[in-house]
């Protein structure tokens, strides 16, 4: 009689202290019977820390609300160089999309547009200044503000409504890829521009042209050759219908993207 009783008092004695192992959190999770296993399930740990899906938590909170936007702008400065050195050296089988499957960012995209604007203001208005020469119907050099409202609204579009109508045409050919990635993509492919509208200052129209050519070519490539691999794995070879839709995606996205250049060039990077 006395050794079932030190029996049961020994499976109650475990039971407490497989409690006290998994309340305090060292318990790895293996064991049977235990009061303490039962604690925290997966179901209850992924409502008290939802997660995305992709490996951090979500935001709480509608979109209207800045919570379910912060994830967006959780980066550090290694990563947006990181992603910032891929668009300046672009690969000719695109991987940004893979860089950023996880994490995608729009602090990267915002501050690139943002610098972008106000580096092309300022330096276009310091060209233009000291190009300038004073006349008898003009003795004045001027500021011209419009340069910034004008940077504002083309930089700003192509960042934002491009890349959203682009995201439409992807779910209406079923190859779908997330708003988040297209505008991150579309973000930094201006990173390149920021560092030629500064150069565009030297007093050469030729020079100005060339840089332009450049960096359109770099940022084309760096743009075009994601989304055709992504186009690739979404339109299978062989289809007249795959290829007229990739064609179709690829010569719209260049169509904007060679607009873009000469916006820039005709406008911002232009002086007398």
């Amino acid at each position: 009689l006395e050794i079932p009783f030190a029996v049961s008092s020994l499976r109650l004695a475990c039971g407490f202290a497989d409690f006290g192992k998994s309340a305090s959190g060292v318990d790895s999770g293996h064991g049977n019977g235990g009061i303490g296993n039962s604690m925290l399930k997966p179901q209850q740990m992924a409502s008290v820390m939802p997660d995305d899906g992709e490996g951090r938590p979500a935001a709480s909170g509608g979109f209207w609300t800045l919570k379910y936007y912060q994830p967006l702008f959780d980066v550090d400065t290694l990563q947006v160089l990181t992603r910032l050195k891929a668009s300046l050296l672009p690969r000719p089988r695109g991987v940004f999309f893979d860089l950023i499957s996880t994490t995608p960012d729009l602090y990267g995209p915002f501050w690139i547009a943002t610098t972008l604007i106000f580096s092309m203001a300022i330096t276009g208005n310091l060209a233009s200044f000291f190009a300038f020469k004073p006349t008898e119907a003009n003795p004045k050099w001027t500021y011209n503000f419009n340069q910034l409202t004008l940077a504002g609204s083309v930089v700003y579009s192509y960042v934002t409504v491009l890349p959203l109508l682009l995201w439409l045409l992807l779910r209406y050919y079923e190859a779908g890829k997330r708003l988040v990635d297209i505008l991150c993509i579309y973000g930094y492919t201006l990173g390149i521009f920021v560092p030629i509208s500064v150069l565009c200052v030297l007093p050469s129209d030729i020079l100005r042209w060339l840089l332009v050519l450049v960096g359109g070519g770099i940022s084309g490539v760096f743009l075009l050759s994601n989304f055709h691999a992504h186009f690739s794995d979404c339109f299978p070879y062989g289809e007249s219908e795959a290829k007229r839709k990739m064609y179709i995606l690829l010569g719209g996205m260049c169509f904007f993207h060679v607009l873009l250049l000469f916006l820039f060039k005709l406008y911002f990077f232009h002086y007398q």
